[in-house]
């Protein structure tokens, strides 16, 4: 459902372009940073508020605690290597003219000799429900309770996306075909389009790439109610009637919940009465999801295989490649990306294409229905699975 946006890992703060100046060497920065402390480098103001001192030493304990003592910084120019005992972390260092630090981003963390199978098991030896599927060209590489359905958030939208498609393919939608924004599909953010004005006409590719990659739930709403929501049912076999996001924060709110009672005993024909009720019935706020996993059971459980499967079928599009996820598309000719998180729901679904035309499709799943997930530490170990399938 994806209330926050999903982080690249750790940090970066720059909200101006900065004054670049020969003097200063982002590596001597760098090294600074690590080896005497966060202490001992300046940083701009702006960056200063949004990370201040105790913030950057956090951050500096949690890259030294995964990957060991500081050692070096290897490179000229972003991004650098910053070489630890146990690993190495891929730094991105932003300076303005006076050596400031205005911003600073680690793209990845990997540790000495790690494997594919070594990075995957930091994820399913969690004592959480986990499913992982790796392919390569097509072939399983790795695959743990691969036809498992878990609560995925909105990598549900590929399920959209796949409807949206097959419209078009059929010649019922065209991707320059406008619709005009309505009241009723505006939903909670992630997205920008819930503060857009009734009326406002939008193309059915607008929307689809919006709800990619950018997660936007307005936009989803928008493309659920223009394919009809049966049509999507045909992707989503886990779990009817499907819901749009509106309808799944409108039954999670409390005030609602004589609705949710009645849903949850209700059968799949008092289900869908329920949700024209719901209709009239009001969102709450976009803080109900920022801690604890809300009334988990409304969700969208869908399986790593089938997560894949459906990246697979809709890599092609170029609307897929606009956002990354916790790939470096630096490391690949072509990366295609979904991925879904709330509390206590986390999947990262990426399909990517080496240099060689090798193509992998990596998709995660993890839930902890008790309370939030450690998504840093999550993030990290996804990167680093990422990372091991370039020499595998």
């Amino acid at each position: 459902m994806n209330a926050k946006k999903l982080l690249v890992i750790m940090l970066i703060v720059c909200t101006f372009t900065p004054l670049w100046s020969a003097t200063i060497a982002e590596k001597d920065v760098l090294t600074t940073l690590f080896a005497e402390g966060p202490e001992n480098v300046g940083y701009t103001a702006q960056f200063k508020a949004a990370a201040p001192l105790a913030t950057m030493e956090a951050i500096i304990d949690q890259v030294t605690g995964q990957l060991g003592t500081f050692v070096k910084v290897e490179g000229e120019k972003n991004p650098f290597d910053v070489v630890f005992s146990g690993g190495t972390a891929t730094t991105y260092l932003v300076l303005d003219a006076k050596g400031n630090i205005a911003g600073l981003q680690f793209t990845e963390m990997i540790k000495s000799g790690l494997t594919l199978e070594s990075a995957v098991a930091q994820i399913i030896d969690l004592d959480l429900d986990t499913s992982v599927l790796i392919r390569k060209n097509g072939s399983t590489l790795i695959a743990h309770a691969p036809d498992t359905p878990l609560a995925v958030g909105s990598s549900f939208k590929l399920a959209v996306l796949a409807a949206v498609v097959d419209a078009i393919d059929s010649g019922k939608l065209g991707w320059s075909d406008t619709v005009a924004l309505e009241n009723g599909w505006k939903s909670l953010p992630t997205g920008i389009l819930q503060d857009w004005p009734e009326g406002t006409h939008l193309t059915i590719e607008t929307l689809a790439t919006l709800m990619i990659s950018q997660s936007d739930n307005t936009a989803t709403d928008a493309l659920i109610a223009t394919v009809g929501r049966l049509n999507v049912e045909e992707y989503l076999t886990h779990g009817k009637p499907f819901l749009s996001t509106a309808e799944a924060f409108k039954l999670k709110n409390p005030v609602n919940k004589d609705l949710l009672e009645r849903y949850r005993s209700a059968s799949l024909v008092g289900k869908r009465m329920i949700l024209k009720e719901i209709v009239s019935r009001p969102l709450p706020p976009a803080s109900l999801f920022a801690e604890d996993p809300v009334s988990p059971d409304i969700e969208w459980y869908m399986s790593t295989r089938q997560l894949s499967d459906l990246i697979e079928r809709l890599a092609f599009l170029d609307l897929m490649t606009v956002n990354a996820g916790l790939a470096n598309s630096a490391d690949w000719q072509r990366v295609a990306y979904k991925g879904g998180s709330e509390p206590g729901v986390l999947n990262l679904t990426t399909y990517l294409v080496d240099f060689k035309g090798n193509r992998y499709t990596v998709s995660v799943t993890v839930n902890d229905m008790e309370g939030p997930l450690d998504e840093s530490s999550l993030f990290t170990s996804y990167q680093a699975l990422l990372s091991t399938l370039t020499t595998h």
